[in-house]
């Protein structure tokens, strides 16, 4: 297994929480401001979701299919270790807290 210098991971984190906060808030305000009868019959989330995957789907293109896997495998593997790292912090203050 290679180390990853701490600078590289660190910029790692940056990118991953920029990235999410900024795609949360525009997505979280289109959905918002979009009109009750936007997408008749359909879930606006869902809809937006799929204009969200059209407008990456060129940058994932360009990366390659397995580029895709492996970048969703690593933010997948991102929230499992910052979940169970919180879990033992939680533990750790509530035993010393007992």
């Amino acid at each position: 297994m290679q180390v990853v210098p701490a600078p590289e991971v660190r910029d790692l984190v940056e990118a991953i929480l920029r990235t999410g906060l900024m795609l949360g808030h525009v997505f979280g305000d289109l959905l918002d401001e979009l009109p009750e009868d936007a997408f008749v019959g359909e879930d606006a989330g869902e809809v937006l979701l799929d204009m969200f995957a059209g407008t990456i789907a060129p940058v994932a293109d360009a990366a390659g299919r397995q580029a895709v896997r492996q970048a969703t495998a690593l933010l997948g593997a991102v929230a499992d270790r910052t979940i169970t790292d919180l879990q033992a912090a939680a533990e750790l203050a509530a035993d010393g807290d007992a």
